[in-house]
């Protein structure tokens, strides 16, 4: 039988979780998970002066299973991971992998090019592209 490490190293630290929250209640990051929400994938927010890059982890999921919409400047990533069938001789002792429907929802800033975003998927991370608009980039000015 397989048994669960119990090491405080092999699970997340309640600190840097917290922390996170705190960060992610800039209005930005805002998020409004559904009724129907069963799990919640983790998301990564990275900035530069050209852009945001959000990659979601969703792993063992397809491309096909996953949604992103863009409404009213707000972002929504979503989808569902079906759990995979049991086989009727088996037993489960021990199940972390979340399965079922799952939606997080940003709230964008005004300076991106909603028109512009997208996604690409590769080894199950999503990463959205969101393009900040040409009069939110910085630029040099001259002096005379």
């Amino acid at each position: 039988m397989l048994v669960k490490h119990n090491s405080p190293l092999a699970r997340p630290s309640r600190f840097y979780n917290t922390m996170l929250d705190d960060f992610f209640n800039d209005p930005f990051f805002n998020t409004e998970p559904s009724e129907a929400v069963h799990w919640a994938p983790r998301v990564e927010v990275e900035e530069n002066e050209d852009e945001f890059l959000m990659k979601v982890e969703v792993p063992g999921m397809k491309k096909k299973d996953i949604d992103i919409s863009v409404k009213d400047n707000v972002i929504t990533v979503s989808g569902e991971k079906k759990e995979n069938v049991k086989k009727k001789d088996s037993q489960c002792h021990l199940s972390e992998i979340n399965y079922g429907k799952f939606s997080r929802s940003f709230q964008l800033p005004n300076n991106v090019d909603t028109d512009k975003i997208k996604g690409n998927w590769e080894d199950g991370i999503l990463t959205v592209e969101i393009p900040k608009t040409e009069v939110a980039k910085p630029r040099k000015v001259e002096i005379d």
